[in-house]
C-alpha cells in the first residue's frame, strides 16, 4: 500500500507519518511539505518533497505524478496564523481541497481528511464553517472511500504556536482528560489520531469498509484508539 501526506510536520500529521513508518503493510510514502522535515531520511520508503508555496501544491502532486493508494491530510492552519479570514479560507479550504482533487485524480482510492470536531458548513462560526464545507467537497470528490475524522482537543507537542485559543484548548484537554469533563473537549493524544488515521487508511484498501463516507465524532475517536492502543 501507498500513501501520500499532507501536513507532515504538524501536530497530527507527524505522528501518521510515523505510525506508517512502522506498518508492515505500508511500502511507499511520500509527503509534501513547505520545508525540510525532521524525518527525512528516516526511512527508506519515505519520500519527501519541499515547496514553499503550497499554492503549488496540487500542480505539484500532478507532475510529480504522484500516484498513491491513500491520500491523507492533517493540513490545517488557524485565522491568527493566516493573517485574516480571507486567507485563512484560501489555506484551509483552498490548498486542502486542491490537493485532494490532484490525487483523486492521479488515482488515490482512499482519503482519510483529518478535520474538526463541530465541523458544519452552515456554522456561523469561520473556522467550524470552513472545515464543514472542506469536508462536504472533498466527498463530492468521489474516492472509493472517504473518512472524515474530526477530533477534540489535540494532545501533544507543537512546533509551532497556532494561536491563543488552540493553546488555551489544549491545556484544558490536558486538565480535563481522565475526568468528568473530558466529554466537553474530547481530548485526545495526536499520536492516538494518527493510528486511527492509518488503521482507516488500511481499513479502506483491504476492502474492510462498508460504508463509502465514513465521519468520526470525538467520542467515537476516543473509543477507537483505545482499542487500538
Amino acid at each position: 500500500m501507498s500513501t501520500f501526506i499532507l501536513g507532515a510536520t504538524g501536530l497530527v500529521g507527524s505522528q501518521i507519518v510515523k505510525v506508517a513508518e512502522s506498518s508492515p503493510a505500508i511500502k511507499s510514502i511520500t509527503t509534501l511539505t513547505r520545508r525540510t522535515p525532521d524525518f527525512a531520511n528516516s526511512s527508506s520508503k519515505l519520500k519527501t518533497l519541499e515547496e514553499s508555496d503550497s499554492s503549488k501544491w496540487s500542480e505539484i502532486i500532478k507532475s510529480q505524478a504522484v500516484s498513491s493508494d491513500v491520500y491523507l491530510s492533517a493540513f490545517g492552519t488557524t485565522r491568527a496564523k493566516a493573517g485574516s479570514a480571507e486567507n485563512f479560507k484560501k489555506i484551509d479550504y483552498g490548498i486542502n481541497y486542491s490537493s485532494a482533487k490532484a490525487a483523486k485524480e492521479n488515482g488515490s482510492k482512499v482519503c482519510v481528511l483529518v478535520s474538526s470536531m463541530g465541523a458544519n458548513a452552515s456554522s456561523p462560526f469561520l473556522y467550524m464553517k470552513t472545515k464543514g464545507e472542506l469536508e462536504d467537497d472533498i466527498i463530492k470528490l468521489g474516492f472509493d472511500h472517504t473518512v472524515i475524522l474530526r477530533p477534540g482537543a489535540l494532545l501533544g507537542e507543537r512546533k509551532e504556536s497556532h494561536g491563543l485559543g488552540n493553546s488555551i484548548a489544549q491545556t484544558i484537554g490536558n486538565w480535563t482528560k481522565g475526568t468528568w469533563l473530558q466529554g466537553l473537549l474530547k481530548p485526545i493524544d495526536a499520536s492516538d489520531v494518527g493510528k486511527v488515521a492509518i488503521d482507516f487508511a488500511q481499513k479502506g484498501i483491504n476492502g474492510e469498509l462498508k460504508d463509502k463516507v465514513i465521519i468520526v465524532g470525538g467520542d467515537d475517536l476516543v473509543k477507537l484508539a483505545n482499542s487500538l492502543n
